[in-house]
């Protein structure tokens, strides 16, 4: 293996945990109840197409207009709460082969929790977005898109991920799909479902990346 790619929320930052509160909030002042377990089923989209399938439990979506109320409130959170998950910053410091983000948020939003956690200067010139490709995950578009930006071969990435649909799109993508279950946002089921989707590995804490990344590459 040559490069390293890593998924943002939820595996680089904690801002998943953040996210569900802004839906959570922002769909009940239009009346609407979203319940964990729904959220859960569409981590790791972005958020257009979390908008056109996350209802709430009685049955409505959100608004069109109020995507923007969404957006101003999941951003505000970020900067007031965003920190980089435990481990993190330690393992960029120790990997020797080129790495990148590639995450279902917009730049913008990636860019600012990256800052907000400490973590962007790890990143200059390597942030990739599914605003940047035509189908986001579970498609393998994006990190399609990081691999060849980055002057590597598909088959020669491996990719942290914490949801499904990132891993999906990782295997679909010719990748070594790892799951990592440190993130607090995640159900005890997750190991499984992500086994399940196609995770070649799974790790708990970030101080088994190095090692799993050592006999990888």
């Amino acid at each position: 293996m040559t490069a390293i790619i890593f998924d943002c929320d939820g595996v680089l930052v904690n801002t998943e945990i953040l996210s569900a509160r802004a839906y959570r909030n922002v769909y009940a002042r239009h009346g609407l109840t979203v319940e964990p377990e729904a959220f859960q089923k569409v981590l790791g989209l972005k958020q257009g197409d979390i908008l056109k399938t996350l209802r709430g439990s009685e049955g409505g979506l959100l608004p069109v207009e109020a995507e923007f109320e969404l957006t101003a409130e999941i951003l505000d959170l970020i900067r007031a709460h965003v920190e980089a998950t435990s481990g993190i910053a330690d393992v960029l410091r120790g990997l020797q082969l080129p790495f990148c983000v590639a995450s279902s948020s917009d730049v913008a939003r990636i860019r600012l929790s990256l800052e907000t956690a400490g973590l962007l200067t790890r990143f200059e010139g390597r942030i990739f977005s599914s605003s940047m490709v035509r189908n986001g995950k579970p498609a393998p578009d994006l990190f399609l898109f990081a691999a060849e930006s980055l002057g590597v071969p598909a088959t020669e990435c491996i990719v942290f991920e914490d949801s499904v649909a990132g891993i999906v799109a990782a295997q679909a993508a010719g990748m070594y799909p790892v799951g990592y279950l440190g993130g607090g946002h995640l159900p005890p089921s997750q190991a499984e479902l992500l086994r399940a989707a196609g995770a070649r590995a799974l790790i708990e804490h970030w101080d088994e990346a190095l090692p799993l990344i050592s006999t990888l590459a």
